[in-house]
């Protein structure tokens, strides 16, 4: 059975509060305990900045299973690769990736239906067929003109098999940075193509390409579980206050009074 590991990367110094959110993101969490292995990766970080996230990560997170990895002057693919190589180091065969700016769904419905997860984790796992999987947003929800190869169905759960090369038809991105589940041997093949770029906005477009024109497979399912907040960086969301903009992700839980205090 596969062993995935679970990874996440933050920036800099000022995305402290993705790392707060951290502590309210049920969606985000449960599926990362679920792994083999929790990283966080810190790239270009002060130490003051890692020493408060390693802080709210150590009360978060069983110390056997999370690993806290700092770089420092190396670009974005370099880090990549070496998170591929500590896999690797570890025994374990598959990779969920979710950037710092990625918040599970925490809405009354998806928390009801937690189980879901462990449907989704273990098709995941148990399914040789599967080697890559999106849980990102409603981008694998099927329409009229966007149908999937194959349909899997597990307890109300579904999974959709699709050719990366249709989702051009639903606007969507073949290959995108929302949080995914993949082989390591498959993503290690994409990370060393030739001129792949080094930094991740390029990275994303060079690999669409690549997906737009070649037929690999991309599964999703019927859950939307993830969204990206945008809070910080090139890509902030200006057409919603922070406050909305994080409701979206927490304001149908008990701690949204808290939230909004970090805020």
């Amino acid at each position: 059975m596969k062993k995935v590991v679970s990874w996440t990367q933050t920036y800099g110094e000022k995305r402290l509060l993705n790392i707060q959110l951290l502590k309210f993101d049920t969606i985000g969490n449960v599926l990362r305990n679920k792994c083999e292995f929790i990283i966080y990766s810190f790239h270009n970080c002060s130490d003051t900045f890692f020493h408060n996230s390693e802080h709210i990560l150590k009360q978060m997170f069983n110390e056997s299973k999370l690993i806290l990895i700092r770089y420092n002057d190396i670009t974005y693919l370099e880090c990549f690769r070496k998170i591929i190589e500590k896999i690797e180091s570890l025994n374990c065969s598959d990779i969920l990736q979710i950037q710092d700016d990625q918040h599970g769904i925490n809405s009354i419905a998806n928390i009801t239906n937690i189980s879901d997860l462990d449907i989704i984790f273990e098709e995941y796992q148990k399914n040789r067929d599967i080697q890559f999987m999106h849980l990102f947003s409603n981008e694998a929800l099927p329409n009229d003109d966007f149908l999937p190869m194959e349909v899997i169905e597990k307890n109300k759960v579904l999974f959709y098999k699709y050719k990366s090369t249709e989702f051009r038809k639903k606007g969507v991105y073949s290959w995108n940075d929302g949080t995914y589940i993949i082989s390591i041997q498959f993503i290690k093949h994409l990370l060393y193509q030739k001129n792949i770029p080094h930094n991740v906005w390029h990275i994303e477009l060079f690999l669409k390409a690549i997906f737009d024109k070649i037929q690999f497979i991309r599964w999703g399912t019927n859950k939307v579980l993830f969204k990206a907040s945008n809070l910080f960086g090139k890509n902030t969301n200006q057409n919603l206050t922070v406050s909305e903009n994080l409701y979206r992700f927490f304001g149908e839980t008990n701690d949204w009074d808290k939230i909004q205090l970090l805020i």
